[in-house]
């Protein structure tokens, strides 16, 4: 799958990916929806986000991106500034101490986790994102390798969240490192 603009490709493939993954999983009659991007970084799928969340709520929608690395977070905000979305330089294993950001995200998605690279840091993040979904709130991770996905859904489970759907990407594209893709697999879960 090679383009011009690959990311703008990865993005239709992400929309595909949350259209039929996510959003049969979502409640029904949203009015307004919030979404929790966390380690979100520059946040090439902010549009993304958006654009889906309006396809799926009859009210507004509203993006908060968190992200421990100021130089992604300023990016972010400088591309986005005309979406209805915020970026917040936070700490991922630390959001309770945050008051912007409450609980009750209808989505918290967890774009690209890298859990082998620091599986009791992913272990704190993936608690905080559960805590931030909302009685009906869905967590959504999406991962580079198939070993690393299976080693991210075991660590969910055992935290409590409840399996939902969990689908590999044909669509994704590799990267250089071999087993690398741009979202090979995504899963939705939610809180038991």
């Amino acid at each position: 799958m090679s383009s011009a603009n690959p990311i703008a490709k990865d993005m239709q493939v992400l929309d595909a990916l949350l259209r039929e993954n996510v959003a049969p999983h979502l409640q029904s009659s949203i009015s307004d929806l919030r979404i929790l991007n966390l380690a979100c970084g520059q946040c090439d799928e902010a549009e993304t986000l958006v654009k889906f969340g309006q396809a799926e709520a009859q009210g507004e929608v509203r993006l908060i991106g968190a992200d421990i690395r100021i130089r992604e977070i300023l990016q972010a905000r400088e591309r986005h500034a005309k979406l209805p979305a915020e970026f917040l330089l936070e700490d991922a294993t630390k959001l309770g101490a945050h008051k912007q950001i409450e609980a009750d995200f209808n989505m918290v998605l967890l774009r690209h986790q890298n859990f082998w690279h620091g599986p009791d840091l992913w272990k704190k993040i993936f608690e905080q994102g559960l805590e931030k979904t909302g009685d009906d709130g869905l967590l959504v991770i999406t991962s580079y390798y198939d070993q690393e996905h299976q080693l991210a859904l075991a660590a969910l489970k055992e935290l409590g969240a409840e399996l939902i759907e969990t689908k590999h990407n044909l669509q994704a594209r590799k990267l250089r490192k071999p087993g690398k893709f741009v979202d090979k697999h995504i899963a939705v879960l939610r809180r038991k």
